[in-house]
């Protein structure tokens, strides 16, 4: 089990430098705004202010952690039941739909004893899907989770277009929670306390000595910089690899039992941990031109910190401390950083400074994410519904009302398109 499992994916992939890019940005005939929670998806118009379309994934309403990725015309959501959907942006027409509960996916020791024609639908599998997909050029990827020992977990290569499945390969663990990330066309994934990697050709790489993984799981969302390959684990502490066509630069040979590249200085540029702030807030990481942005906090847990990491050096670049806990920020527009404490709703910019503050309105309390229209003003989803906050007035409103639900842990998820 403890071992590096670098597996080969053949299909053709387009090379892109973040997990997040997207390089065709959506095609929409309307400012619009996409909202998933409770194993929902909305689609709401922005200037008509109503419902255009939603879509229910009627196993996931009580709770679905996951995360949507797009593309010009698609929007691309797994839920914890297992199901997988391709739909569009515009019309919210599923273009495809694959539930991966079935025997074929269950794990080899339980597989032979159940009869493909029963519902297995009962069967206590754990959570199917707990990530993000990425897409990259036409092809869709995602690790599945589940139940070691009930669900085989696999990495899928997926049509983005049509919805079939070029090929699975085998993940190190079922402990697969981050979206893939994408360099040089070879695919990469953190499962647990190991690095997976998906060629984009070539042979197999399984012969890596079982000793190669890391102390602590690597439960932060990994990025790509130029070449470089930027992950943490779950203790706090970040760090950098070198990465090429042929994957990771100074991993060794794989025949030398000594040559445990996860526990070796040679494999990493640089390692970073805060004496300050030395604890994981959160599992969210994001770039930001060349600074890796990550959220920290205090041994004391009193007090949490952004912070701009160097992807280059490794060096602090800026900190950026609130009075009050940190409760969500992004990076939006690949230029500033949203975020919003107990009591006040910030932007920040690429330095590291604010540039925008206010009060939060406590009758219209965020519940997700918060993005930047085209007119700069900031939107987000409330319990009443979507809240518009003008940055010169400092005033938030309500734009269109909508029940959505709070959550201790942000489940709900808001991206806006641009007309």
């Amino acid at each position: 089990m403890r071992k590096i499992l670098i597996t080969a994916v053949l299909s053709g992939l387009i090379s892109c430098h973040s997990s997040e890019k997207t390089s065709v940005p959506a095609t929409v005939p309307n400012e619009t705004l996409i909202v998933s929670g409770k194993g929902k998806l909305f689609n709401f118009n922005l200037e008509t202010r109503k419902l255009t379309w939603q879509y229910i994934s009627k196993e996931d309403t009580l709770v679905n952690r996951n995360r949507f990725t797009y593309d010009s015309e698609n929007i691309y959501m797994p839920f914890e039941s297992g199901r997988l959907i391709g739909a569009n942006i515009n019309s919210g027409k599923v273009v495809w739909d694959h539930n991966f509960i079935n025997p074929s996916y269950l794990a080899a020791d339980n597989a032979d004893n159940m009869d493909a024609a029963e519902d297995h639908s009962d069967k206590n599998l754990g959570p199917i899907f707990m990530s993000k997909p990425l897409v990259s050029g036409n092809m869709l990827y995602i690790a599945s989770a589940g139940r070691p020992e009930t669900f085989k977990s696999d990495f899928f290569v997926i049509d983005a277009k049509n919805g079939n499945v070029i090929r699975t390969n085998q993940n190190s663990t079922n402990y697969n929670y981050f979206q893939p990330v994408e360099n040089k066309g070879n695919i990469y994934v953190n499962s647990a306390v190991f690095l997976d990697l998906h060629y984009q050709s070539g042979s197999d790489r399984n012969g890596i000595n079982e000793n190669a993984a890391f102390e602590h799981p690597l439960y932060t969302q990994m990025q790509t910089s130029g070449s470089r390959l930027l992950f943490g684990d779950d203790y706090g502490k970040f760090y950098a690899c070198d990465i090429n066509e042929d994957g990771f630069v100074n991993a060794g040979s794989n025949a030398t039992p000594v040559s445990n590249y996860a526990r070796s200085e040679h494999f990493f540029k640089w390692t970073y941990q805060s004496d300050k702030y030395p604890g994981p807030v959160d599992d969210q990481t994001a770039l930001l031109n060349n600074l890796l942005i990550v959220c920290k906090e205090s041994e004391d847990e009193r007090k949490m910190a952004l912070i701009a990491i160097d992807s280059r050096s490794g060096k602090e670049k800026w900190i950026f401390q609130p009075e009050d806990i940190i409760k969500n920020w992004q990076v939006v527009n690949e230029k500033a950083i949203t975020a919003y404490t107990i009591n006040k709703i910030l932007v920040l910019d690429s330095e590291g400074k604010v540039n925008f503050e206010a009060p939060i309105d406590p009758s219209l309390y965020p519940v997700s994410n918060i993005e930047i229209n085209s007119k700069n003003e900031l939107l987000y989803i409330s319990g009443k519904g979507i809240v518009m906050l003008n940055r010169k007035t400092k005033r938030a409103a309500l734009l269109i009302a909508h029940t959505f639900y709070p959550s201790s842990i942000p489940l709900n998820q808001i991206k806006y398109f641009e007309k």
